[in-house]
């Protein structure tokens, strides 16, 4: 069974300027990564229940 294939869609402008310069900073640090939206959103719940 055969699989459509779809148009990838290409970034222009100012959205692949700023899709390149993070592509260049993950590079540098392949290990890192961003948990602080995820260390505040557990943060506010365990406010919510009385934890904190």
């Amino acid at each position: 069974m055969a699989t459509a294939i779809r148009a990838i869609p290409t970034l222009y402008g100012e959205t692949a300027q700023h899709f390149e310069s993070e592509a260049n900073l993950t590079e540098q640090n392949p290990g890192t990564e961003d948990y602080r939206h995820e260390a505040q959103v557990v943060s506010n719940f365990l406010k919510t229940c009385d934890a904190l």
